[in-house]
């Protein structure tokens, strides 16, 4: 049994790093709209050094989110997202316990697995590994929206 935070739960490290090994990519990579391709550019600057650490720990490939998605543009060039990604495992103890601070605007936590997940993923007893960012930078080489919220969800989608 492993804890993070206040969570309690299992994870098959072996069989996550195996269904990673069969994605191309994420949410990020199958979608085309702005707000992904910034995410795409920003993640490797965004996400620190103890979240990666983490999703490597759990089997997972930080570079295949199962969704991300765009709150909204805080400042010139600062922007709030948020997303998930899975492993293979199950929550042993849950409940409404504070979010993980790994960074200077950056939190994470742990549900049961309901968000849409890589296809390789399915069929399988899932943890949800949810982040939220309010350090984005502005990296497309485009101009940036000065719109607040994206009514967009950027990534794949269980059909």
């Amino acid at each position: 049994m492993r804890t993070f935070g206040e969570w309690s739960y299992t994870c098959d490290r072996a069989a996550t790093v195996e269904a990673y090994s069969q994605e191309s990519g994420g949410g990020v990579e199958t979608c085309g709209c702005i707000w992904c391709r910034n995410f795409l550019l920003a993640r490797d600057h965004v996400f620190p050094l103890a979240f990666t650490d983490l999703l490597r720990s759990l089997g997972i490939d930080p570079h295949k989110d199962g969704e991300v998605y765009h709150n909204g543009r805080l400042a010139p060039g600062r922007h709030d997202y948020a997303g998930w990604f899975h492993f293979i495992g199950s929550l042993e103890r849950t409940g409404d316990f504070p979010v993980v601070e790994l960074g200077a605007g950056f939190t994470v936590w742990l549900c049961t697995g309901g968000a849409p997940a890589l296809q390789s993923l399915k069929g399988n007893g899932l943890v949800q590994l949810e982040f939220h960012c309010t350090n984005v930078p502005w990296r497309l080489n485009e101009p940036e929206p000065v719109t607040g919220a994206s009514a967009h969800r950027g990534g794949r989608r269980s059909g």
